[in-house]
């Protein structure tokens, strides 16, 4: 499989190498009353064998003591700090507030819930520096392998050991699942921030990744990076519960795949993007009449109606159910 010959467009501007000073990484960590978790977090990033890393946290709004905490903490770090404090907005406010003061070459998020495996910072500065200076401003960053609390795969692996592609060229040709971890370039990012949606406080992380890949390769490595945990109270143990807080961020996501991503999607899963754009604008107070001016694939939209509505009328039932 070969990358995509798109041309990074003009956004690249000089070549991708740490200036004196710079740390080769931001770890971005976005915590919202995760004082319980949090020490597993630290004690992994002190045990990392690669050093040369700062550290951001954005405490979204908690109440636990989180900064009291962090600061009986300080003195332990090696490694420089930040501490933001922001009342609650969510992940994706979080995330852009950490890429204004992010001063790393890669940029990593690193859930406060999560931990990273000692070798992850230096098994990804080898993999990034291991692309030809000549080509490095192509990349927008590197793609690892998570693992569970078991210390199983997450999902598949990718289908080749180092694949250079782009993320809409690896996930339309091949059936990928589970959870990855990325550290992606900071100026890249800064370009690509998320869009807030007044009232909701989720946003797929996958809605930056197809958009940057319009115009950067990632190089994606079968080494795992991360040991992931989900908290009874996080989102992946709660699905469905942060999607029907979250209607219109999805809306928005499989709205642009079946618009500006859609070359790039098979024929079933471009059906798929549909019902789900269906479903979540009828859970955005989108109707028909919109959707229809909205819609690329008029076809498409129009057999996928039924499920994307059968789909949104079961979820006000389950949502009913569950007051």
């Amino acid at each position: 499989m070969t990358g995509s010959d798109t041309d990074a467009d003009d956004r690249v501007r000089e070549p991708v190498t740490a200036r004196d000073g710079q740390p080769a990484f931001t770890v971005f960590i976005p915590t919202y009353n995760r004082a319980h978790t949090l020490p597993a977090v630290f004690e992994s990033l002190m045990a990392q064998t690669f050093r040369d890393f700062e550290v951001i946290v954005v405490d979204d709004g908690s109440t636990d003591g989180t900064r009291d905490l962090i600061d009986s903490w300080r003195s332990k770090f090696f490694f420089p700090m930040k501490y933001v404090y922001q009342e609650n907005r969510g992940k994706p406010s979080a995330h852009n507030r950490a890429l204004q003061d992010a001063e790393g070459v890669l940029f990593m998020t690193l859930d406060s819930d999560d931990s990273l495996l000692p070798d992850a910072l230096e098994n990804i500065y080898n993999h990034w520096n291991r692309i030809p200076e000549r080509d490095r401003d192509s990349f927008a960053g590197i793609s690892g392998l998570c693992l569970d609390e078991k210390g199983s795969l997450s999902g598949t692996p990718y289908p080749e050991d180092v694949l250079d592609v782009t993320y809409l060229e690896l996930m339309g040709q091949h059936e990928m699942r589970g959870e990855k971890r990325e550290a992606m370039r900071t100026d890249i990012l800064r370009e690509y921030p998320y869009p807030i949606i007044e009232g909701e406080r989720h946003i797929r992380p996958t809605m930056i990744f197809r958009r940057i890949s319009l115009h950067y390769r990632t190089r994606f490595v079968n080494i795992p990076i991360q040991i992931n945990r989900h908290a009874p109270d996080g989102i992946t143990s709660n699905r469905f519960r942060y999607r029907m807080a979250n209607p219109k961020g999805l809306r928005l996501c499989f709205l642009e795949d079946i618009t500006d991503f859609s070359r790039y999607l098979s024929l079933k899963k471009l059906f798929r993007s549909h019902t789900r754009y269906v479903r979540y604008s009828l859970h955005s107070g989108v109707g028909v009449l919109r959707q229809a001016r909205e819609i690329k694939h008029p076809v498409l939209w129009v057999l996928a109606l039924p499920e994307g509505v059968l789909k949104w009328y079961r979820d006000r039932c389950l949502k009913g159910s569950r007051r």
